[in-house]
């Protein structure tokens, strides 16, 4: 028997099939549309650790002095660096995943320019800030509130730096990150039992760690940036996807 307009029963249940695996492709190609990421913070946060866990998943060794990131000037008597080229890596956890295009760049106090370059050139629209635990072991080391300082100041201001092209410095005026991914890296050093129930519940944000970082991230929201905070252990490779897929997410 014939149904609406025409259509029989098999050709309407052939269409909704169709439909469906189309909607399925375009679904799951999204998954491969690269998004630009910038990976930032102090030295010695895990930055390059976070990288190699992004290419190449399981234990990264410990590394030491001679692998820490450094930028040659563009020439002999520039003050500028170079910027190291970007790559891209597929990431997946619990049913999300994404392709990101990220590059390692030093954490370094005169590499801090270098990452709001980064993030103008390559129109990055997630912005990774990795942060560790030094300052609970000693208050008066502020390399971690030094990073997250500058670029919270940088993007409140709308600061330009230099090395831009004329277009890219009109671009600077209106520049802004759609997030900010927050990541306390090293918890297979800091998280104990009471650190992980607030994080199993949801609430890794009340931790202690996070304490120094508060008036910075208060004033990002007041500039409509919002932040998601997670922690995560870039060496044995825990929650690292996960956090930054979800914090994509916001």
């Amino acid at each position: 028997m014939e149904l609406l307009d025409g259509y029989s029963g098999d050709s309407m249940a052939y269409e909704i099939v169709f439909a469906h695996g189309i909607w399925q492709v375009l679904a799951r190609g999204k998954n491969f549309i690269p998004h630009n990421i910038g990976v930032y913070g102090a030295t010695e946060s895990g930055k390059t650790t976070l990288d190699k866990q992004f290419t190449t998943k399981g234990e990264i060794r410990e590394l030491g002095l001679l692998d820490r990131t450094h930028h040659d000037k563009t020439h002999l008597l520039s003050k500028e660096r170079k910027l190291p080229s970007a790559t891209k890596k597929h990431i997946k956890s619990e049913g999300l995943e994404r392709t990101i295009v990220s590059s390692d760049i030093g954490g370094h106090v005169q590499y801090h320019s270098m990452w709001l370059r980064d993030m103008i050139k390559r129109k990055v629209t997630t912005v990774v800030i990795v942060v560790d635990h030094r300052h609970l072991i000693d208050s008066e080391n502020l390399a971690n509130q030094t990073a997250l300082g500058y670029l919270v100041r940088a993007l409140s201001t709308k600061t330009i730096p230099k090395g831009l092209t004329l277009r890219q410095r009109l671009r600077a005026k209106k520049y802004a990150p759609k997030r900010i991914i927050l990541l306390a890296n090293k918890a297979d050093e800091w998280l104990d039992e009471d650190g992980y129930d607030l994080w199993d519940k949801g609430f890794i944000a009340r931790h202690s760690i996070f304490d120094v970082f508060r008036e910075d991230m208060y004033a990002l929201h007041e500039v409509h940036i919002p932040v998601y905070i997670d922690a995560i252990s870039a060496r044995y490779g825990w929650n690292v996807e996960n956090a930054v897929l979800q914090g994509m997410k916001i």
